[in-house]
């Protein structure tokens, strides 16, 4: 035996048949790798289809314990959906049907072939695991990596291979870093599969089984990538005030004359957007309202900014839309009593000309965060920067007509505004209190 390093010569061997034998020494600390088990798991993770079959040797005899057949070099012709279904389960642990099958082989400058699934329903993902794309990377058939992250963190959910001529076996982290072969098959694995979604999303029915299992995923990029988001957002449809499920061209196709902005109403309970005092006012004017509930709604939206020349418009930053209202002396003392009475808790307080049914609302200045991303950074412990919301009351409702006529209404100045901040889904600065309050005032 020979350790690296050491010299070593070549003499011609007398064998019995052809072949070579490479014979390892195992550390007294390695001796897992003599089992059985453990040796066929490193051959079937590494080598499991290459074209030379791969034997073990088990009670005296040879066994195979590869499969020796890479399904995505096959000619698609010669495929049928069982044999893909199979491939799919047996590559990612999966029971159900792929939602989608992508097969294809790129040539020209760049060769490589590849076989991607999006699977029929969400797997099962632990919280703390973070959302990398796990696409297998092979060269020549041989598995190389499933952590090149061949496609961005909002595609995690595509499974599949991808096969390249066009780099070395003995490719290392490094160069998976800083190749540009690696970061052209990226970018046409990436166009590939929006191609394919784009494709998808015309049947509007199968397109909202996938975006019930991986719309939230794929919402993430229209806040992660800029170059796409267009791209995802025609892509996606939204619950509105008109419809259970719209695109935002359909959105766009609807808007009556006057309207030039695309509203929206963000939040995580469903029950509580519709039925924001928000929607009252567009409501009157007949303006449909997205109403959108996944957390991540917060956040894109500004980012995107605007989606075919039109501007993306949270519903509790549209105060300019809405003219102010004329006021009777008795409600302006009041707003004024109000304000005094929730010093810096508000930027202020107003008669309302959009409210029609509830008391009051919060809005949020136009130039900082709206309502849901202020809630979500108090949530987070995160500072939340810019004014405070300002405190809208309706004239019009006998509990505002009622505090108008009280001698001192500041008393019930907190109930009203923790009132706004239920309505909005959102909790009362002191629960406690509140409780007390509401209760002091039923027993009166």
């Amino acid at each position: 035996m020979r350790r690296i390093g050491e010299e070593t010569t070549l003499k011609p061997a007398a064998r019995e048949e052809s072949g070579t034998t490479v014979i390892l020494h195992i550390k007294p600390d390695a001796e897992e790798f003599l089992e059985p088990l453990r040796v066929k798991t490193i051959i079937r993770k590494w080598a499991d289809h290459i074209a030379l079959p791969i034997e073990l040797e088990e009670d005296g005899k040879y066994q195979a314990v590869t499969e020796g057949n890479a399904l995505w070099r096959r000619p698609k012709s010669e495929i049928s959906a069982q044999d893909y279904t199979g491939f799919y389960r047996h590559l990612g642990h999966m029971f159900d049907e792929p939602w989608a099958t992508i097969h294809w082989r790129a040539e020209g400058t760049l060769e490589f072939t590849a076989l991607l699934f999006i699977p029929s329903s969400k797997p099962f993902m632990p919280v703390e695991e973070t959302r990398e794309s796990k696409l297998r990377l092979h060269v020549k058939r041989m598995f190389i990596t499933d952590d090149a992250k061949l496609l961005p963190s909002w595609l995690s959910f595509v499974t599949g291979v991808v096969d390249t001529e066009d780099l070395p076996l003995n490719v290392s982290r490094e160069m998976l870093q800083s190749t540009p072969v690696l970061e052209k098959i990226r970018k046409a694995v990436l166009n590939r599969v929006l191609s394919e979604l784009k494709a998808k999303a015309k049947d509007a029915e199968e397109f909202s089984k996938f975006q019930e299992n991986f719309g939230a995923v794929l919402k993430e990029g229209l806040y992660e990538d800029t170059g796409h988001a267009a791209d995802i957002a025609g892509l996606l449809r939204f619950a509105s005030t008109k419809e259970a499920a719209t695109t935002l061209d359909e959105y766009i196709a609807r808007m009556p004359e006057g309207q030039s902005d695309i509203y929206y109403l963000a939040g995580t309970d469903g029950v509580a957007l519709k039925t924001s005092p928000q929607l009252e006012g567009f409501a009157e004017k007949g303006f449909e309202v997205l109403l959108l509930g996944d957390a991540i709604d917060a956040f894109w939206p500004t980012r995107l900014g605007t989606y075919k020349d039109k501007k993306l418009k949270s519903v509790s930053q549209a105060g300019d839309l809405f003219a102010a209202a004329e006021t009777a002396e008795d409600v302006t003392q009041l707003c004024d009593a109000l304000a005094k009475a929730l010093g810096d808790k508000v930027s202020g307080v107003s008669a309302s000309t959009r409210l029609k049914d509830s008391p009051a609302m919060l809005t949020a200045a136009e130039a900082g965060p709206d309502l849901a991303m202020q809630r979500l950074l108090r949530r987070a412990g995160r500072p939340v920067f810019g004014l405070p919301p300002k405190l809208e009351i309706n004239p019009a409702h006998p509990l505002v007509q009622a505090l108008a006529s009280r001698e001192d209404p500041t008393q019930d100045a907190e109930l009203l505004l923790n009132l706004a901040k239920l309505q909005e889904g959102d909790l009362p600065g002191d629960p406690a209190a509140f409780v007390r309050h509401i209760a002091a005032a039923l027993a009166k």
